[in-house]
């Protein structure tokens, strides 16, 4: 009955381990305070070429804002198509930028993927473990309780698993600002070893709107 035990053990913490699909902020900056995005129009922008990814990760955030009280919308309504490998000059830039101001878009929350990081990691079951067991004794006419110890040992179990850690970063500009004072806000996320695109979409989209509105 043990070793089963064991296995059944074994086998959960396996599906745990590599199954964990969990997103946290690891870093927060703001230029004064949370910034007010509550009465402007917010495009949200996941820079990615993957276009399944891109409209998970946009849909979501804007579902998430909505339900918030924001006005949102996704960039792929404007922009169908990005190609990451284009770099813009300054003056595509202050021409896209006129454009989306034109659209009465005031703001823009665009999220790029910073880092990869790839981890080996051992997770290890079993060993030695003392144990006390608290035992009743009669001497003389009076009752004593003292301690019994024994040692409990079971075989070491180790599990070695490779996991990915994926660094994403949010960036919020104002557009309604001056142009070097358009950065207001930088939300850095970590996801630890993602199995499906939509769960940590979804997750990621409750972290960002929770910064925003605490």
């Amino acid at each position: 009955m043990k070793s089963i035990s064991k296995i059944l053990g074994i086998i959960i913490l396996t599906i745990m381990l590599t199954s964990c699909s969990t997103v946290k902020v690891i870093n927060t900056w703001n230029e004064s305070t949370t910034p007010n995005l509550q009465d402007k129009c917010i495009m949200v922008i996941s820079n990615t070429d993957n276009h399944i990814v891109r409209s998970q990760f946009e849909n979501d955030l804007v579902k998430k804002l909505k339900e918030n009280g924001f006005h949102a919308m996704e960039s792929s309504t404007i922009f169908p198509k990005i190609d990451t490998s284009v770099k813009l000059s300054d003056t595509e830039i202050q021409e896209i930028t006129s454009d989306l101001k034109s659209r009465g878009i005031q703001m823009i929350m665009v999220t790029v993927l910073k880092d990869t990081q790839e981890y080996t990691k051992t997770e290890t079951t079993g060993g030695t473990s003392v144990r006390s067991i608290p035992r009743l004794w009669y001497y003389n006419g009076f009752y004593y309780y003292y301690n019994s110890f024994y040692i409990e040992s079971e075989p070491i179990n180790s599990i070695t698993y490779t996991g990915k850690k994926h660094i994403l970063e949010t960036v919020i500009y104002d557009l309604t600002k001056p142009d070097k004072q358009q950065l207001v806000s930088v939300i850095t996320t970590e996801t630890d070893n993602p199995k499906s695109i939509g769960i940590v979409s979804k997750d990621f989209s409750k972290r960002i709107v929770h910064e925003l509105v605490n």
